[in-house]
């Protein structure tokens, strides 16, 4: 088996660098939690030591499983999350602006960001199948050079996008919940 990059937490710069562009349209929490649940699986095999078959991404690294997996899991999480901790929030963090995002909104916000994890994977992870649970479609996308160079332009973009973001959206993403 073909060795990859190790599992990173690296999925916050291109994220929030993203996020900061669209911070009004996207539901923070969702979105945030739609790059990170497509993780769970590869972090439980490593923290519970289990050693994989095919590789640490098949089950949640897929279109398949997002749309269906781990984006209504964002999406249930997220909406669980708002009912129950709204207040508490608002008095933390005082001054915030909460919007109330549909359903959909949130959905929506939670399947970029998982797409978004998903995308970036590609260039670097050889265990990911395109066509689970009904084919075996080996990831055609891995180019270590393309990892970098996403790595780099959100790196070099983060600070930009978050001016930009600021005046596109007309304030800032700190003061905005989820």
């Amino acid at each position: 088996m073909k060795t990859a990059l190790p599992v990173t937490p690296f999925h916050i710069i291109p994220a929030t660098t993203v996020y900061f562009l669209f911070f009004r349209r996207l539901n923070g929490l969702a979105f945030f939690l739609g790059t990170f649940l497509i993780d769970l699986e590869p972090f439980l095999y490593l923290f519970f030591n289990i050693h994989y078959g095919q590789g640490p991404h098949v089950i949640t690294h897929n279109p398949f499983s997002i749309v269906f997996l781990v984006t209504p899991a964002a999406l249930l999480l997220t909406k669980l999350a708002e009912s129950n901790a709204r207040g508490f929030l608002l008095e933390i963090f005082s001054g915030a602006e909460w919007i109330d995002y549909s359903w959909k909104q949130t959905y929506l916000s939670a399947l970029f960001g998982a797409f978004l994890h998903l995308g970036w994977d590609l260039t670097m992870h050889y265990d990911v199948n395109l066509g689970f649970p009904f084919l075996d479609i080996p990831n055609p996308f891995i180019s270590f050079q393309v990892f970098y160079l996403i790595l780099l332009v959100s790196l070099i973009m983060i600070l930009p996008a978050y001016f930009i973001g600021k005046r596109l959206n007309r304030g800032s993403p700190f003061k905005k919940l989820p």
